[in-house]
């Protein structure tokens, strides 16, 4: 794994607080890598989105905010349901089955991650990835993709508060990713695109219940 990925992985995984200076003499006792890598992935990590370059200042972690969240989920729902919307028209055969595939694999690891997220999050965070992507991926626009990505990672950022707040929703999320993917094989775009609003404003709404934030 390259630094940039272990850093990215780490900014998913909550181990930096939200708005933390991301100070080069710590990261490098931390990742036993020199300046210029570092600063190299920081930046690529910038673009993502994930952290925010300070001009000569260096770098910190994305804050956190209620109207970014709810923002961050509006993009988000708009993206999938549009990507759904054209997927259930194109999707063939091999789109199904992938699709299937995914969900096989994400309920998988959500019955371990009911028992420990810190041992499984990182597969969990790959095949829940992997199932909205699969969702969409009929939609043959690289574009859509890449952006969709994006979102998907400055999203679980905030995910990851809620689930180091509350813990593992279990068996709820388990149904609503049958619900997603119920709707998508019976290419319903309507139940897709409700099913999609309730999942992820779900997380948006248990997150603005334990923030702070005024």
């Amino acid at each position: 794994m390259t630094l940039y990925e272990t850093l990215r992985t780490d900014l998913l995984k909550g181990e930096f607080k939200a708005g933390s200076r991301l100070r080069m003499e710590s990261l490098k006792s931390r990742y036993g890598s020199g300046v210029n890598v570092l600063r190299e992935s920081l930046t690529r990590l910038a673009s993502d989105g994930l952290v925010v370059a300070e001009g000569q200042k260096g770098f910190h972690v994305a804050s956190f905010s209620v109207k970014k969240m709810e923002e961050l989920t509006k993009l988000r729902i708009l993206l999938e349901s549009d990507g759904a919307r054209q997927s259930f028209a194109a999707g063939d055969m091999e789109w199904e089955s992938n699709l299937v595939a995914a969900h096989h694999k994400l309920q998988h690891v959500e019955s371990k991650m009911q028992n420990s997220i810190e041992d499984n999050f990182v597969m969990w965070h790959r095949c829940d990835y992997e199932f909205h992507a699969a969702l969409i991926g009929a939609c043959h626009s690289e574009l859509h993709m890449h952006y969709h990505r994006q979102l998907y990672d400055q999203f679980r950022q905030f995910v990851m508060m809620e689930l180091r707040t509350s813990g593992f929703r279990g068996k709820h999320i388990v149904d609503e990713h049958a619900l997603i993917l119920d709707a998508a094989l019976d290419r319903d775009i309507d139940a897709c695109i409700h099913a999609l609003e309730s999942h992820l404003g779900g997380f948006v709404e248990r997150v603005k219940a334990t923030s702070t934030e005024k």
